[in-house]
C-alpha cells in the first residue's frame, strides 16, 4: 500500500506560506529550502497543482524563475 493519489495538501500549504513571506516573489531552490521539501517536488506541485495560486514574476533564461502567490 503506498500513498494516496493526487498532491499533498500539507506540501502545498507549505509551499503557499513560503511564498506569502516573500511577497515580492522567491524561486524554487529557496522554496525548497525554506519548506524542506525537494526542488524537484516544489517544482512538480507549482507546475501541476498550483497554477491559479502563483504567477511568474520573472524568467532568467530557463535556469532561475522568479515566482510569488496572485493577488486575490
Amino acid at each position: 500500500m503506498g500513498r494516496k493519489a493526487g498532491p499533498d495538501n500539507k506540501k502545498i500549504l507549505k509551499i503557499k506560506r513560503c511564498l506569502k513571506k516573500n511577497p515580492r516573489g522567491t524561486w524554487i531552490r529557496e522554496i525548497a529550502r525554506q519548506t524542506e521539501i525537494s526542488k524537484s517536488t516544489v517544482h512538480r506541485y507549482m507546475i501541476e497543482f498550483m497554477k491559479k495560486d502563483i504567477e511568474e514574476v520573472i524568467s532568467i533564461s530557463k535556469l532561475v524563475k522568479i515566482f510569488k502567490l496572485k493577488r486575490g
